[in-house]
């Protein structure tokens, strides 16, 4: 099990619409002073990291990605990249196997301090997907041995929640520890706990993952994001709830999926330095500076609880102050208001 406190990061990897590029350099900033070690940009609509995985970035793109990852550099913030081979393992080989190997190149050069190899949200009732899963990773483990890499890896079926059956297929019996089993290193095996959206994560739901991969758990943390059907007519502003402490003893890390909106993703995000003891002096400074205040959080609060069209007349017109202001928050959230919360069908795991 493990002794230290784990690495806590954050995750880009929702549906829908990604973070600007100004957005991901101001959080560049922000989650270093918020106590946060790690960002993992890992959005499903870079199709480059997913169905057209095997192309390159276009220039621009690739600017920007080294112009962040050199931003999380100057702030001490780990800058990691997730890769989600669409449904590589029913064909990997040849061609394929060299276009991953180009493509973990791509990445490598970026500067990157570890690298997730993502087979969540795909089909996954088929022989042998455990050890064909086990083999791309492998692969990318002997392709990066060089870079001191930490390697993550998200299964098929990443939770005890059923609707990864209902939705991708029956999951093979003992999915899980044939596929820690046939991994070669040190990875840490991403997990959601219970539910996909987990409302709670105490040590017992978590304790069967961990000794089934020898404490290299990575807590995968479906809140704030608001991408699914049931919660895009949300804003989270809460902190973490049913979190424990005892958590830290049995997992390698937590990251947290944060929202489309960034900036208001800030109050949720920055409750998860203090499940583990980890000081953030500069919290109070970044939040002001983001524009999620107490005033915000307090408007917002509503949306934690009921969609915009069951509030009442005063909430919205808290909501309307908030949003009359020249923050990042304040233009998150009037593009929530306007309509930019719909929910992306695309989005499976609701």
């Amino acid at each position: 099990m493990k002794e230290n406190k784990p690495t806590l990061g954050v995750i880009e990897g929702f549906y829908g619409r990604a973070w600007s590029s100004e957005s991901r350099l101001h959080m560049a900033q922000w989650l270093p002073a918020i106590g946060i070690h790690a960002y993992l940009y890992a959005p499903k609509a870079d199709a480059f990291l997913r169905k057209s995985w095997h192309l390159s970035w276009p220039d621009s793109q690739r600017m920007h990605l080294l112009e962040l990852a050199n931003a999380c550099a100057s702030n001490q913030l780990e800058f990691h990249v997730g890769l989600s081979p669409f449904e590589l393992y029913r064909d990997y080989g040849g061609a394929n196997k060299e276009a991953l190997k180009s493509k973990l190149g791509e990445v490598v050069d970026l500067g990157v301090s570890g690298v997730a190899i993502l087979f969540d949200d795909m089909p996954g009732s088929l022989d042998s997907l455990a050890a064909r899963q086990a083999e791309i990773c492998n692969d990318l483990r002997h392709w990066s041995s060089d870079a001191d890499l930490a390697l993550r890896v998200c299964p098929t079926y990443y939770s005890d929640d059923p609707i990864l059956d209902e939705i991708f297929g029956a999951r093979p019996g003992n999915y899980l520890e044939e596929l820690y089993g046939e991994l070669e290193g040190d990875f840490e095996m991403f997990w959601t706990g219970p539910q996909v959206c987990s409302d709670s994560l105490e040590p017992e739901a978590i304790r069967c993952v961990s000794d089934s991969c020898k404490g290299n758990v990575a807590i995968w943390d479906n809140y704030p994001v608001n991408d699914s059907r049931a919660r895009s007519p949300h804003i989270y502003v809460d902190p973490l709830q049913g979190r424990a402490e005892g958590l830290r003893g049995l997992i390698g890390s937590h990251w947290c999926n944060a929202m489309n909106q960034p900036a208001l993703s800030l109050p949720a995000l920055a409750s998860l330095p203090a499940l583990y003891g980890v000081r953030a002096p500069e919290r109070d400074r970044v939040l002001e500076e983001a524009g999620t205040d107490q005033q915000m959080v307090e408007a917002c609060m509503p949306l934690s609880r009921s969609p915009l069209n069951m509030i009442t007349d005063a909430e919205r017109h808290a909501l309307a102050l908030a949003a009359s202001r020249e923050t990042m928050a304040a233009s998150e959230l009037r593009d929530w208001l306007s309509g930019g919360y719909e929910f992306d069908p695309d989005c499976l795991t609701s």
